[in-house]
């Protein structure tokens, strides 16, 4: 039986990839946030931003792995993930 996407996955790749941490990291690190998680997401969402180009190496691995587990082409997968990306996208790094 496949193991199910979550969003916990998607999350947790640029999180360790960019971060060196994950979901259970950032709640040890912060165990405020824990009292109230939607009071909190964007204070979690600003303090682990990522440049562009990160944005852009995670959004390609996230596609590639839908079009893998979903056995769907690029168009499809860039369509269904359009709801999902809101929830699991790390925020930009405003540089200017």
């Amino acid at each position: 039986m496949k193991k199910l996407l979550t969003e916990e996955e998607f999350i947790n790749w640029w999180l360790r990839k960019y971060h060196n941490t994950d979901i259970e990291g950032v709640k040890e690190a912060h165990p405020e946030w824990m009292d109230d998680p939607q009071k909190h997401t964007r204070d979690f969402y600003r303090t682990y931003a990522v440049t562009r180009e990160q944005h852009d190496e995670w959004y390609a691995w996230a596609i590639k792995r839908l079009m893998k587990y979903y056995s769907m082409g690029r168009k499809r997968a860039e369509k269904s993930f359009c709801m999902d990306y809101l929830n699991v996208a790390p925020n930009i790094q405003n540089t200017e």
